[in-house]
């Protein structure tokens, strides 16, 4: 089973001991067990308050906001190194055993990046190539071409979209298609020209019938969108619509409630905001997104 497989179980316990009204499991706590005994045995363990009060801790996961109008999540800047293991579980047991109050959702995320991280790039070209044959996950068997990004490359504000469309997919650009005409028509009109900014998504290849990407298949890209942030470091990071909204802060709840808000993800100031395709769905949602791309100029372009 692929880490990036064994992540997606593994949020899904967790999710459900998070309705339990548990979010946090303290490693050093557990027992030294089998990585499949672990993952079954967590639904398990979710069963009773009693066997969890030694194991499990409250969630450090907070909102706190910035204005009446912004709210400021910070996230975790330095992990603990854990590698992926070379000779089987036991040395995957005794990562877990030394790593001391440490989420196990941090663990295999951290893992799962390792996993399948290109190494450092030093320009967006260079990322580009390096990742030019990527096939981490299925959806390269149905690509057409990878959309990798375009743009500006030392751009003050970076726009993040879901994944690729089928026009996207076909000419290797990221929003090229209707819902890409209205986000160059609405980046025009506040005054900025879509050359001098940014444009990405958190998957790189179009999910078969436009579906939504999966978690496993975020996981797999996830180490690319995350260099492509750290390379042209910008001012600002516009995320469209819930998928790279979740994608980078987890924890927030739907566009519809937190689009609008000035945020902080790790060193970056981050703006959520509509997707256009949602947009040309739902016209009535148009004057929203309008005053969220009002704030751009100021938070991107404006010391």
């Amino acid at each position: 089973m692929d880490y990036p497989t064994l992540l997606l179980q593994l949020e899904n316990q967790l999710q459900s001991l998070h309705k339990k009204g548990f979010d946090y499991m303290n490693i050093e706590a557990m027992p030294k067990v089998e990585l499949r005994r672990l993952l079954e045995g967590l639904g398990i363990i979710g069963s009773s308050h009693a066997e969890l009060q030694n194991k499990v801790e409250k969630s450090s996961f907070s909102f706190s906001e910035q204005s009446q109008s912004a709210v400021e999540t910070k996230e975790h800047n330095s992990h603990p190194s854990i590698l992926p293991p070379s000779t089987g579980i036991s040395d995957f047991q005794d990562k877990l055993s030394s790593a001391k109050q440490q989420t196990i959702t941090e663990a295999f995320a951290q893992m799962a990046t390792q996993k399948t991280q290109p190494k450092a790039a030093e320009n967006l070209s260079e990322l580009a190539q390096q990742n030019a044959s990527c096939k981490r996950c299925n959806l390269a068997k149905t690509r057409t071409n990878l959309v990798f990004g375009s743009g500006l490359s030392s751009s003050p504000v970076l726009f993040i979209g879901e994944g690729p469309g089928a026009d996207e997919d076909a000419q290797g650009e990221p929003f090229v298609g209707r819902a890409g005409r209205l986000l160059t028509k609405m980046i025009n009109t506040i005054g900025i020209e879509r050359e001098d900014v940014y444009i990405s998504n958190i998957v790189k290849c179009r999910p078969p019938e436009n579906r939504n990407p999966t978690p496993a298949e975020i996981s797999c890209c996830l180490p690319i969108i995350r260099q492509q942030i750290e390379i042209i470091n910008p001012k600002l990071i516009v995320t469209l619509g819930n998928v790279p909204t979740k994608t980078l802060i987890p924890e927030l709840p739907g566009i519809t409630k937190v689009r609008g808000r000035i945020l902080q993800y790790a060193n970056w100031t981050m703006l959520p905001t509509f997707h256009p395709s949602y947009l040309l769905r739902n016209r009535s949602a148009m004057p929203l997104a309008w005053e969220d791309f009002k704030k751009i100029p100021e938070l991107a372009f404006i010391s």
